[in-house]
């Protein structure tokens, strides 16, 4: 009865995703899709000129996919607006530490890597029911500061507890994964370890946005007292965010711990936060896609300007410089403002990691502005703020 009562009011936004699902513009079947993207992350492993500076920043970039795909689920799926994240991360990272490093003050089981990743999971996923409970009838900016509270106190709590973390000293020689004889201890198999983990995090969170928890998540994002008038239990699926999403953060902190072989709370600052939130936004709120283009971007980008071949391809782009550089100095000249130029090719990367926010504060500024949903929103999402768009217009008539 409900359902046909419904049903005329979100006829237009079903036509609207019948004409999306038509139109795919040369989009694969969705079992080939992940097959096709996991075989272009694997690609850069036969490109010759890549070393281990090159490989390091896909490393980033696929740790902050990994991540990001977490957060999504959260803030995407859910609309919880999580600024601790970071804790979770923090949470797997120290569990291999603790229970890995044979300078671990008070444990001294150093188990194998593969255990300890399943246990940090665990603990990651128990962190978030942890954090849920106590904010369950918190929305929007109350959430949001609770949940950064979090993360201050899980890192300050790691900086205090030397008994267990050494503090400011942190942990090291952490176990290496394995494979058979073989430990894995270099880039690039490190490289191919974040990769697989980041298209795992893809599969499970794709499978849960077109399953039954998926569309509780999306009811209660777009109306939380009605999603728990329709009889959804708000506080199960709440919880399950939560620790789908921590369980993913811990997954990236697990993974990243081994790999830099030193876990301290200075890794595991606020700044960690913000830009996996950043690349959720600007790559697009729940889009599984979106959130690994917005890591090739916010993450990619900047450490690709600061490599020696990058500043020698853009040396060769100086005449387009010195035409920008006149046209600023002709404009400061005319309007009397003190406005800088473009500096060298080689000094683009030094600068945009000393401006950093600035630009991501500016792509955030922009993306909502000019694309609500996100550089690569989901379908869904797009087609609901064109629906809004329409309304406002009909309004305004």
């Amino acid at each position: 009865m409900l359902k046909r009562v419904l049903a005329p009011a979100f006829a237009p936004v079903h036509a609207r995703l019948a004409a999306a699902r038509a139109d795919t513009w040369g989009r694969l079947p969705g079992p080939l899709h992940p097959i096709v993207w996991f075989g272009l992350a694997l690609l850069v492993l036969v490109v010759p000129w890549f070393d281990d500076t090159w490989m390091r920043m896909f490393f980033l970039v696929g740790l902050y996919a990994t991540l990001g795909l977490g957060l999504n689920v959260v803030v995407g799926m859910a609309g919880l607006l999580d600024l601790g994240f970071v804790a979770f991360f923090a949470v797997g990272a120290y569990t291999v530490a603790i229970f890995g490093s044979p300078v671990s003050p008070h444990i001294d089981a150093e188990l194998n890597y593969w255990w300890l990743v399943a246990i940090a999971v665990g603990f990651g996923a128990l962190a978030g029911i942890l954090l849920g409970l106590p904010v369950l009838p918190l929305r929007g900016d109350y959430l949001a500061i609770v949940t950064l509270g979090f993360g201050e106190i899980i890192r300050i709590a790691a900086l205090n507890m030397s008994d267990w973390t050494n503090g400011s000293s942190g942990l090291f020689e952490l176990p290496r994964p394995g494979v058979g004889y073989r430990s894995i201890d270099d880039v690039q198999s490190f490289y191919v370890l974040v990769v697989i983990a980041a298209f795992l995090v893809w599969f499970v969170t794709s499978r849960l946005r077109d399953s039954r928890v998926g569309r509780a998540w999306e009811a209660i994002r777009e109306d939380e007292d009605v999603a728990q008038g329709m009889g959804l239990n708000t506080t199960k699926y709440k919880l399950m965010a939560f620790a789908t999403g921590a369980s993913c953060a811990a997954l990236g902190g697990a993974i990243y711990a081994p790999f830099i072989d030193f876990v301290a709370p200075q890794s595991f600052t606020l700044l960690v936060s913000i830009n996996v939130l950043a690349l959720v936004i600007i790559g697009g709120m729940g889009s599984t896609q979106g959130v690994v283009a917005g890591a090739l971007i916010l993450i990619g980008a900047p450490e690709l300007l600061q490599f020696s071949e990058t500043a020698d391809f853009l040396a060769n782009f100086g005449w387009l410089r010195s035409v920008i550089n006149t046209l600023i100095d002709g404009l400061s000249a005319v309007t009397r403002l003190d406005l800088s130029t473009l500096p060298p090719a080689k000094e683009w990367g030094e600068r945009l990691a000393l401006y950093r926010f600035i630009v991501f504060g500016l792509l955030l500024v922009l993306v909502m502005v000019l694309r609500p949903a996100g550089l690569f929103g989901s379908r869904r999402r797009s087609i609901i703020f064109a629906e809004d768009e329409d309304k406002s217009d009909e309004v305004g008539a």
